[in-house]
């Protein structure tokens, strides 16, 4: 991860650590001050620059290219501390969008097993037009329960399919019959995946 992403005070926090054991007390206190205000926005590679405003005794001169490279080195190490932060987050969130869209697959069987046999080509071809209008590409040459035809949609999209699927449901077999089988369908995926948040779907 660049340092240009983490945040100001993460940046501050590397530059004192790196910077401590050549300044102490108030003239650290100023140094980091004047960072914040005329660097802390800008990219590591003027860390140099801002290295040769601050050391202006020759005992500092002297240490500059140390302090630049302990400096560096504790800006690397806030680095992979956030980097830490962040895999697990990512994680998390890939293992939540990937419960999503095996919660959409099978509320959509669930739904399609309530289609009569005859009727479910054109079932299937009208929400499909409803989905097309709604902007979705899909997959023409499978049926909207199958796992390539699913796979396409975007998770965006779930909700907007869902609301076509019973539309089409209902002109099909009437509200009161679309009710029930959504109804249905909706405990079984709240049974089958609990911590999928279902105001995603429905």
């Amino acid at each position: 991860m660049p340092n240009e992403l983490l945040t100001i005070g993460q940046k501050r926090t590397a530059i004192e650590r790196g910077l401590s054991q050549y300044l102490k007390g108030i003239a650290l206190e100023r140094v980091l001050s004047y960072w914040e205000q005329e660097y802390g926005d800008k990219p590591s590679f003027v860390l140099n620059r801002f290295l040769s405003e601050v050391c202006n005794t020759d005992e500092l001169r002297f240490y500059r290219k140390d302090m630049l490279r302990q400096v560096l080195f504790e800006i690397a190490e806030v680095e992979k501390q956030v980097l830490l932060q962040v895999k697990p987050q990512e994680k998390q969130e890939a293992l939540v969008s990937g419960q999503l869209s095996d919660a959409f697959a099978q509320f959509v069987g669930y739904v399609v097993k309530g289609v009569v046999q005859v009727d479910f080509a054109d079932f299937d071809q009208d929400v499909k037009w409803r989905i097309t209008n709604l902007g979705y590409a899909v997959v023409e040459q499978a049926a909207i329960h199958d796992v390539e035809f699913i796979s396409n949609l975007p998770i965006m999209s779930y909700s907007q399919v869902i609301t076509a699927i019973y539309e089409v449901y209902c002109e099909f077999y009437g509200p009161t019959k679309a009710d029930f089988v959504f109804a249905r369908a909706k405990e079984q995926i709240k049974q089958q995946f609990m911590d999928v948040d279902l105001h995603q779907l429905i």
